[in-house]
C-alpha cells in the first residue's frame, strides 16, 4: 500500500525485511557512512589500541624490559631537554630585545631634548630685534625636519616592537621551564623510583604519551606568543 509516494511496511514485517523507500538518497546506499578525516581516523586508532598491563610487562624477559626502558628514556628526554635549550634561547632573545628597547628609549630622550633646544633657540632669535631675520626661520625649519625624523624613528620602533617581543620571550621562557621541571620530576617520581622494572616500563609508556600530548599544546602556545610578537598586539581581538 502506497500513500503520497511513501511505502508503508505491512504489519508482521520487521525492519530487516523491508526498508522505507522515502529515505533520502543523499545518505547513499544502505550501510554507507561518510568517510572520516585522516585526523579522526588516527584518533580512533589511538583510542582502539590496547595498552599493556602490568601483568603483560611482568611476563616480558629482562632484556626486552631493559631495551624498552632505554629507548623510552631516550625519546622522553630528547623532548624534555629541548625545553631547556629553547628556554636558554628565549633568555638570550629577551636580553637582546630589552637592550634594543632600552637603547631606543635613551636616544629618543636625547633626541627629544635636542628638539626642545632648537625650538627654544628659534623663539629667542625671533624675540630679538637685531640680527638676521632668516635665523629663526631656519631654526623653525630644522625643528620641523627634526620632528619628522623623530616620528619616523618612533614608527621604526613600533615596527620592531622590542618591548612586546621581550615580554613574549620572557613568557615563553616561563612556559618552557615549567614544562621541563614538571616532566623531569614526573620521570624521577613515577619511573626512576621503581628502577628498571616492569612497573617502571608501564609508567614510562604512559608518561611519554602524556608528554607528547602536552608538547603539542605547548607548541601552539609558543606559536601564539610568536604571532603576538610579530604583530605587536594580542591575538584575541587585538586587545591588550
Amino acid at each position: 500500500m502506497t500513500t503520497s509516494g511513501i511505502s508503508v511496511i505491512p504489519a508482521g514485517k520487521g525492519s530487516d525485511e523491508a526498508e522505507p523507500q522515502g529515505r533520502s538518497h543523499a545518505a547513499g546506499p544502505k550501510g554507507s557512512r561518510p568517510k572520516p578525516s585522516r585526523s579522526a581516523e588516527q584518533h580512533q586508532q589511538i583510542n582502539s589500541l590496547i595498552q599493556p598491563s602490568l601483568d603483560d610487562w611482568e611476563r616480558q624477559d629482562p632484556q626486552t624490559i631493559a631495551q624498552y626502558y632505554a629507548q623510552t628514556e631516550s625519546d622522553f628526554f630528547s623532548i624534555v631537554d629541548s625545553y631547556r635549550q629553547l628556554a636558554n634561547e628565549a633568555v638570550a632573545n629577551y636580553r637582546d630585545a630589552a637592550r634594543s628597547h632600552g637603547r631606543w628609549r635613551f636616544w629618543m630622550i636625547i633626541a627629544g631634548g635636542i628638539l626642545t633646544l632648537i625650538n627654544v633657540l628659534a623663539a629667542v632669535q625671533l624675540l630679538k630685534e637685531t640680527g638676521p631675520q632668516w635665523i629663526p626661520t631656519l631654526l623653525s625649519a630644522v625643528a620641523a625636519v627634526y620632528a619628522a625624523c623623530l616620528t619616523v624613528a618612533g614608527n621604526v620602533e613600533y615596527f620592531y616592537n622590542w618591548l612586546d617581543r621581550a615580554a613574549g620571550f620572557r613568557e615563553s621562557r616561563e612556559l618552557l621551564v615549567n614544562q621541563f621541571r614538571e616532566y623531569s620530576s614526573k620521570w624521577v617520581y613515577y619511573v626512576e623510583a621503581y628502577g628498571k622494572t616492569p612497573k617502571a616500563c608501564a609508567n614510562a609508556g604512559l608518561l611519554y604519551r602524556e608528554l607528547v600530548d602536552s608538547d603539542q599544546d605547548l607548541r601552539l602556545k609558543l606559536k601564539e606568543l610568536t604571532e603576538v610578537q610579530e604583530r605587536g598586539k594580542p591575538s584575541n581581538g587585538g586587545q591588550k
